[in-house]
C-alpha cells in the first residue's frame, strides 16, 4: 500500500482510481501510460500539453523522442568519463545531502532514467518510498520498465509519474525530502518549481536542487563549444 496518494495538480483535490487513470470529482481524468504490463504499477500522466511553455517545450523536444533515452545515456557516459568522475560515487554524495533516514518518503523531480533512485533507495531502506516524476513520458516509460525488469525487488518502492514539476500532484508536506538534479535550467519558472518542491516537503525536511552549467569564461572556447555541442542544455545559464 502506497503511503502517499496522488491529488489533482491544479486543485489538490482527491482523485479516484479507475482502470484507465485517475479521475477528478468533476470528471477530468489523468490517464495511465500505455504498456502497463511491462511496468510494476500504473504510471499516471498529469502533463497538460496545451499549457507547455517555451522551456518545457525545449525539454520535450530534447527528451521526449524515440531516441531520447539512448542520447541521454550517451551524454551521461561522456560527461562522467570526460571529467574522470565515478558516477555512482557522485550520485551517492548528492543523495547524502538529503540527510535521509530509513523509512523516509522522497520526491525526485526531473528523474530522467532514474539514475538517482538507487542511491536514495539505499538510504531509505526497505520501508522507504521514492516518487519519481519527469516531464518526458519517454524517459518515465523507460525508467519504470527498467526497474520492473531489472530490480523487481525494489520496484515496489518506486512510484513513477509524468508531469510538470511546477504543478506537483501531491498534498502539502507529503514528503520527508525532495531532490532535483539537472533540468531546472529549462523550467519556465525556476522559482515556482522550487516553491512546489518546498510545498510538498514537511516542515524540517530538506529540498536539494542542483543543475549542470558551463563557466561563462569557457563558453567561447573550443572546450565550451564541444561541451555545448554534446548537450545543448549547457548553453543555458545555470540558476
Amino acid at each position: 500500500m502506497s503511503r502517499i496518494r496522488y491529488v489533482c495538480p491544479e486543485t489538490h483535490g482527491v482523485l479516484r482510481a479507475t482502470d484507465d487513470g485517475l479521475v477528478r470529482a468533476d470528471g477530468k481524468s489523468y490517464p495511465y501510460l500505455g504498456e502497463g504490463a511491462a511496468l510494476s504499477r500504473a504510471v499516471p500522466n498529469f502533463l497538460e500539453l496545451s499549457d507547455v511553455g517555451e522551456g518545457r517545450r525545449a525539454s520535450l523536444e530534447m527528451y521526449d523522442t524515440e531516441t531520447a533515452t539512448a542520447v541521454y545515456r550517451n551524454f551521461l557516459d561522456w560527461l562522467f568519463s570526460t571529467f574522470d568522475e565515478d558516477e555512482a560515487a557522485f550520485r551517492g554524495r548528492m543523495a547524502d545531502r538529503l540527510r535521509l533516514k530509513p523509512g523516509d518518503c522522497v520526491l525526485v523531480t526531473g528523474c530522467g532514467l532514474g539514475d538517482d533512485l538507487g542511491p536514495i533507495l539505499e538510504r531509505v531502506g526497505p520501508t522507504g518510498e521514492v516518487y519519481a516524476q519527469d516531464l518526458s513520458a519517454a524517459m518515465v516509460q523507460a525508467a519504470a520498465a527498467w526497474w520492473a525488469r531489472e530490480r523487481p525487488d525494489l520496484a515496489r518502492q518506486v512510484h513513477f509519474s509524468v508531469g510538470d514539476a511546477s504543478l506537483l500532484p501531491f498534498a502539502d508536506g507529503a514528503f520527508d525530502a525532495a531532490f532535483h538534479f539537472g533540468g531546472i535550467n529549462l523550467f519556465d519558472s525556476r522559482r515556482r518549481g522550487i516553491a512546489e518542491m518546498s510545498r510538498v516537503v514537511r516542515r524540517g525536511g530538506r529540498v536539494v536542487v542542483s543543475d549542470e552549467g558551463l563557466a561563462p569564461w569557457l563558453r567561447d572556447t573550443d572546450y565550451g563549444r564541444m561541451v555545448i555541442t554534446n548537450n545543448r542544455l549547457r548553453a543555458y545559464e545555470a540558476p
